[in-house]
């Protein structure tokens, strides 16, 4: 299908409620999606939860049977759509809803969907995994939640888009917010003045900024570690 038909597909399969909350979405969303319509968004957490449903399938229910599991993949979730199948649309559904929330969460789509399996597995019973509707209920988006602030702590989480590149700043609100995520990454740091001279160091983040955020012992503790 073209991107067009795509899009007419979405709008009529998701629908206007669902679709009005995409625009705070940009500002909150994990800083790889924040260029990305909210149909390419959905596309990259299909493709990503069938690398996740995977592994999980080895692990919890069958670890020979893993290599043979066929995961719903876009084009064939876009196929089920295109012949209006009711259960495509349900799991069509269920991937948009989980992207909106791991975006309102501010995560990876990797990190949501392979917490939000892990977590809803502990007390599910059947012989299948969890569908894509299953991934966002409350009990589970809460302990999603306070687990990603806790990984925050524990490891550094960067983005691999060239925007967010010193070379490629333009003053765009997004790369912005991405230096205000350093900054508050390197405070959850033991010595945050390496860090923030780290991520100047990897022209992630300009020395004014420092220089206008910190103050003056601050600023001479980050130039120790300036290259």
């Amino acid at each position: 299908m073209s991107p067009l038909e795509d899009d007419i597909l979405v709008w009529h399969i998701v629908g206007k409620p669902l679709l009005e909350h995409e625009l705070e979405l940009f500002a909150s969303k994990w800083f790889d999606y924040r260029e990305l319509t909210p149909l390419a968004a959905t596309r990259r957490y299909i493709d990503v939860y069938g690398e996740i449903y995977k592994r999980h399938f080895a692990e919890n229910l069958d670890s020979r049977a893993a290599q043979y599991v066929k995961p719903l993949t876009v084009e064939k979730v876009f196929d089920g759509l295109a012949q209006g199948l009711r259960k495509y649309k349900r799991w069509f559904i269920g991937f948009w809803r989980g992207r909106q929330v791991a975006d309102a969460l501010g995560m990876p789509y990797h990190l949501y969907i392979d917490l939000a399996l892990k977590f809803r597995m502990r007390y599910w019973n059947q012989r299948h995994l969890p569908q894509p509707e299953h991934l966002f209920g409350e009990l589970d988006v809460e302990k999603i939640q306070k687990r990603w602030e806790e990984m925050q702590s524990t490891r550094l989480y960067l983005s691999d888009e060239p925007a967010y590149i010193m070379q490629n700043y333009r003053g765009i609100g997004h790369q912005d917010d991405y230096h205000e995520w350093l900054m508050k990454q390197a405070g959850l740091r033991s010595n945050p003045p390496e860090f923030l001279a780290r991520f100047v160091n990897d022209d992630l983040l300009p020395l004014e900024k420092i220089e206008n955020r910190y103050d003056d012992f601050m600023v001479e503790r980050v130039n120790r570690y300036l290259q």
